[in-house]
Formats: C-alpha cells, structure tokens, sequence
C-alpha cells in the first residue's frame, strides 16, 4: 500500500483508490470517467515542484495534479490524463500523421521558445487530442542552460516521429522547417558545409537521417 498521497483541491476522491495500492512507474486507473497515470520523479521536493507548476505544465504536458509515496519510499506525480492508449501510427491514415508530427515538432519548439527542453521528444510518449500534442510525463520538462543543445532536441525528436512510423522521411525537412519557424534556433538559420550553405532545416533533416532513433 502507499504510505500517503497529497492531492490537489478537488481531486481529494482519488485518496480511496490511490491508498489501496502501491504504485508504480507507468500505472494508469480510471476514476469518475477519468484517466490518471503515474509518474516516476526523483524526490518530494520534486513532486511538490511539479504541482506548483501546475498552470504552466498543464500547456504543454498532462497536468500534475498531486503525488504519492509508496512502500518503497518512492515517490510519482499523478498526472491527469487525455488519453485512454498511446498514438499508434498503424490506426492513422496520412493525415493524421501528419497533423500528429506537426503537433510534436511544434510543441518542442514551444518549449524552446520559452526556454525549456526535454530531451528531445519521443513519438509515442505524446498526448495528442485534436491538433495538439502534450507531453506525457510533466517531469521531463526542464530549464535549458548553456550545456544543453536544442539543435540535439530537434534532431532526436524528428529521429523519433520517422522511426516510429509517424513521418515518411522526405517529409522530415518540412517539419524541420516549421521547427525552425517556430524556435529561436532561427536565429542561426544558415550552417556552412564544405563551403556550401545550407538552410538550417535542411541540416537537422539531414542529422535525423543519419543514425537510428535514440528512442
């Protein structure tokens, strides 16, 4: 069993379900017709980080709306949720996969823009109701520093929307572009090669293509 939970107002019903058992990374219950899943994060500070973040988070990843401790001392966000099972290219027609790509690369660019990264986004660990894409776990959020790459964010994400089948791989500079229209990588819109200019989005397509998904 779990030792505690501290929930948001209005959530308080969830104590009942969430005591009587001891959660786990990726555990998903449903309550009053909705969907919660659990979050693994480092430490209670951490958690409580998250909820008071709560506006903020909720605009580009599931809202946090509380956290537990199990038996173990470990400790999850519970994450209110808008989706009942992963996005799953095979039951897209083009379209849809292509609103959906569109969605994830614009959201990371969002992301950027406000000076924030995740590490790149993995297609299938993307909430995506309507034309919006959100971030399933909250906790991968962070601030950007001097350290971290965005132009590694964009790559690995676009890797990630061909790898998995959501991007054909010629579509993968004109979602590199809308990146790039997006982020403030713009503002080195032009990389030199061998002598020869490159636009920018041409460049991160061509860094997707050279090696595997990382996820």
């Amino acid at each position: 069993m779990n030792k505690f939970a501290v929930l948001a107002s209005g959530f308080e019903y969830l104590s009942y379900p969430l005591g009587e058992t001891n959660s786990f990374e990726g555990q998903s219950f449903s309550e009053r017709k909705e969907i919660f899943v659990l979050r693994s994060v480092e430490s209670e500070p951490h958690a409580h980080m998250l909820i008071g973040s709560y506006d903020w988070l909720s605009e580009h990843a599931a809202s946090p709306i509380g956290y537990v401790s199990n038996k173990e001392d470990s400790f999850f966000v519970v994450c209110k949720s808008s989706r009942q099972a992963l996005p799953n290219p095979a039951e897209m027609d083009e379209g849809e996969r292509s609103e959906f790509s569109r969605a994830v690369i614009t959201r990371l660019a969002s992301l950027h823009t406000q000076g924030f990264g995740c590490g790149g986004i993995s297609a299938e660990t993307v909430e995506f109701t309507g034309r919006q894409a959100k971030l399933a776990n909250p906790s991968a959020i962070f601030a950007l520093s001097d350290s971290d790459s965005i132009f590694y964010e964009a790559v690995a994400t676009l890797r990630s929307l061909a790898g998995k089948g959501f991007a054909k791989k010629e579509e993968l500079e004109s979602l590199a572009a809308a990146y790039v229209s997006f982020s403030p990588v713009c503002r080195h819109a032009i990389a030199v090669r061998s002598g020869k200019k490159y636009g920018l989005h041409k460049e991160l397509a061509k860094q997707a293509l050279r090696f595997g998904s990382y996820f």
